[in-house]
């Protein structure tokens, strides 16, 4: 019996389940903004988009043609790796059992990433299709204004400017696009504002007579642990209840767990170190400006 290499696949199996349900397990908040977009095959996704957003029309004599635009969305895979080093004398004498949390930070770390690409692509999100800053107050569908930005800090009037504004924004033909923004996302420091504004049912009415709140319930609300620092005033009030989402998420691969610990592995034989390793493809982009309205300070 090879006491060794029973040693080596318990140690893998309980390894690769740890990393799997913390995986799993992981309080991902992207899923709930953005849309997957690409797949396994493919390093770069490109998404045309519509010369003009509008509706479907009642058919009077030869259909009208919509052309996709020229205008693409062009998204690259980008890579990303996590590895971890563990003596190998360690797993020799059992005690690979201490390393068990680092492999579960491992798996949590990578299904994160992609929560860490969808905030970034919020937070510099470049310019759009149409070469305009993606947040901007005078962006053109046709002759309809769409402004998703602004500079004034989370309130009770702020927010209601905000989602009158996006409920107002029309398609190139004076379509209404029939937004409904659903989503309010701050960060911990905009919590108790953000629950005041929608999940307290009563607030504070002229010469401070307490009232019914209006907004109460009106959208969910996501505390993201990403927004602090320079971010910790950002607030982004969005329209997530359609197929498409403000967000477009592109995951060529996610991230699962490798492992090299044979004793011909160079590491092994080199250095006398088993290496586990994680990596994942992909990357994000802010996809449809009339999808997320942003308070930028």
């Amino acid at each position: 019996m090879n006491l060794y290499a029973d040693k080596i696949q318990a140690m893998t199996t309980a390894f690769v389940l740890t990393f799997k349900d913390a995986f799993q397990a992981a309080p991902g908040l992207c899923d709930s903004f953005c849309m997957t977009v690409g797949d396994t095959d493919h390093t770069l996704v490109e998404l045309p988009f519509f010369d003009t957003f509008s509706f479907m029309r009642k058919w009077v004599g030869p259909r009208q043609i919509k052309n996709l635009a020229a205008r693409k969305l062009v998204m690259r895979e980008q890579a990303y790796e996590d590895t971890l080093a563990i003596p190998q004398r360690q797993i020799e004498t059992d005690n690979w059992g201490f390393y068990r949390s680092a492999i579960a930070q491992m798996g949590e770390n990578a299904r994160l990433l992609w929560d860490r690409l969808a905030i970034d692509a919020l937070l510099n999100p470049g310019n759009w299709v149409d070469h305009k800053a993606f947040f901007a107050t005078d962006r053109k569908y046709g002759k309809s204004v769409i402004c998703n930005k602004t500079t004034d800090a989370l309130s009770a009037a702020s927010f209601d400017a905000a989602y009158q504004t996006m409920c107002s924004y029309c398609a190139h033909d004076g379509e209404p696009l029939g937004i409904a923004p659903d989503t309010l996302m701050v960060g911990p420091k905009l919590r108790k504002t953000a629950f005041e504004i929608l999940h307290s049912r009563l607030t504070s009415g002229s010469d401070s007579v307490t009232v019914d709140n209006p907004d109460f319930g009106l959208c969910r609300t996501i505390i993201n642990p990403r927004l602090t620092g320079d971010y910790d005033d950002y607030w982004f009030l969005m329209s997530c209840n359609g197929a498409i989402k403000p967000v477009a998420l592109q995951k060529s691969r996610e991230g699962s767990l490798a492992i090299l610990n044979r004793p011909t592995d160079e590491a092994v034989f080199m250095e006398g170190n088993a290496l586990f390793g994680t990596d994942a493809y992909g990357s994000a982009a802010a996809a449809f400006p009339h999808l997320v309205y942003a308070g930028i300070l």
